[in-house]
């Protein structure tokens, strides 16, 4: 269990920077790791208006929900521990290694599929046409249909950890330009003298540097018509894989209160009722509200039998009770002494325990 437990990193000396293009609730900072130059997300909860935080827990979530991800099998961003002396009030959050090098690859988020499939749908004001369907539709529209599966996967972890903000900027696909150029390169080196076909790929060679251009990218995207064209040239030309799973800190109870904690933990109806009560963010297309994880998953059963039952017998055969207990009560382990206050309280440990231990019982039901 070892290799689940999170490291515990001090990056008071190392470069800072504003995010400003994340999606998401929580502020999101990029680090600068001045050993290797390579970039880290460092987050904590988010700060309200006055100042204020509003889950001081939630980071802690997003450790923990990586951790048990990784130890299930799931493709999760790891995250661990971190530490900024002059950050606001709370020093500590979760740092993760940056999926993109900007020189090499490049993620795309979903809401650009589905803006991209349909220009009038708007994420904001259209939250109810946020369906699976609209998600697959659009994943097909680009030819990326094989990635449904993986969208299956996550609305299956999201059943585990309870995560309820699985929005459009919480999944993408990364595209890898420095491995396509080399694949153009050898092309081209390979032909004979066909001078035309040498000027094509160089030119399509030229056309996706720019593309990877990041303020060149933000234009593009930023027209109706040209985002299409380039959507679909991205995914017929530009190597691919879908993301890990990343930014899945809203969950595992982190909106309940320390002091509410031990109700919870002795009342079996009230634990249960807040379990069955967790809803998905990805809806159902012909269902007004938001189904609950495992009633989605039910829909999904009937449509990609094989893609939800292979995700769920995989996950169950790798499930021991007592090693969720061991990974959850060490995940705070590595962290020094002195920052004692910023533990994970032992009853807060006991919440999540019981949390993805009864979802896991409930995930088999539906096997």
């Amino acid at each position: 269990m070892q290799k689940y437990i999170p490291t515990y990193t001090d990056i008071s000396e190392w470069n800072l920077q504003e995010h400003l293009n994340t999606g998401g609730s929580r502020s999101k900072k990029i680090a600068i790791n001045p050993k290797t130059d390579e970039e880290y997300f460092f987050k904590g909860s988010k700060i309200t208006k006055d100042g204020g935080i509003r889950y001081p827990m939630e980071f802690w979530s997003e450790i923990v929900s990586s951790k048990i991800g990784k130890y299930l099998g799931f493709p999760v961003l790891d995250y661990n521990i971190a530490y900024r002396a002059d950050h606001h009030k709370q020093k500590v959050g979760c740092i993760s290694k940056s999926m993109v090098v900007y020189s090499e690859n490049r993620l795309t988020e979903g809401k650009e599929y589905l803006t991209g499939y349909d220009s009038n749908y708007n994420p904001e004001k259209d939250k109810k046409e946020y369906t699976f369907q609209f998600i697959s539709k659009s994943l097909k529209y680009f030819e990326l249909q094989k990635y449904i599966p993986k969208i299956i996967e996550i609305i299956v972890f999201d059943a585990i950890i309870s995560n309820s903000d699985r929005h459009q900027e919480n999944w993408g696909i990364l595209h890898n330009f420095k491995d396509t150029y080399v694949e153009i390169d050898k092309v081209i080196e390979d032909m004979s003298s066909n001078s035309f076909k040498k000027f094509i790929l160089k030119s399509l060679k030229f056309i996706l540097q720019s593309k990877n251009d990041e303020e060149f990218s933000k234009s593009v995207l930023k027209n109706k018509f040209l985002k299409r064209i380039f959507l679909h040239f991205e995914s017929e030309i530009v190597l691919h894989n879908f993301a890990p799973i990343y930014d899945s800190g809203c969950c595992l109870g982190r909106e309940i209160d320390d002091s509410e904690i031990a109700e919870y933990l002795s009342n079996n109806d009230k634990l249960f009722s807040y379990i069955n009560k967790g809803v998905a963010e990805i809806h159902w297309e012909g269902k007004s509200k938001k189904q609950t994880h495992f009633d989605l998953i039910e829909l999904l059963k009937k449509e990609f039998s094989e893609d939800v039952k292979n995700c769920i017998e995989r996950t169950l055969n790798k499930y021991n009770k007592s090693d969720i207990e061991e990974i959850i009560t060490n995940i705070d382990r590595n962290l020094p002494e002195a920052m004692e206050s910023y533990k994970l309280p032992d009853i807060r440990k006991k919440l999540m325990i019981k949390i993805i231990t009864l979802r896991l019982e409930k995930l088999k039901e539906i096997k």
